[in-house]
């Protein structure tokens, strides 16, 4: 008789009350993993924002590191040109006045 009564009662929507403080404690747990779960995340996307600047930074830094050896280079090359270009001209002799 008691069971039969369980069951309409469960029908109904009623449940005992030892099933209801179970059901209110593992709400009570998972609301409160979502919320460490919640805090972890921030924590994550903050080193992943972190992370990504130090990237941007030090691609920055490779450009910046690149250009100016390139105009190094130019400059090299530049001074070079000079050079050659001198000595050259050295071992010219005029054909005429000018």
């Amino acid at each position: 008789m008691f069971k039969l009564l369980h069951k309409i009662m469960r029908l109904a929507g009623y449940t005992p009350v030892k099933e209801k403080i179970r059901l209110v404690r593992e709400i009570l747990l998972l609301e409160q993993e979502n919320e460490n779960l919640i805090k972890e995340m921030a924590a994550r996307q903050d080193e992943n924002d972190s992370l990504w600047d130090m990237l941007d930074e030090i691609k920055k830094s490779d450009i910046a590191k690149h250009t100016g050896n390139q105009m190094n280079m130019e400059n090299i090359l530049d001074e070079l040109k000079e050079a050659m270009t001198d000595e050259m001209m050295k071992d010219f002799k005029p054909v005429g006045e000018a």
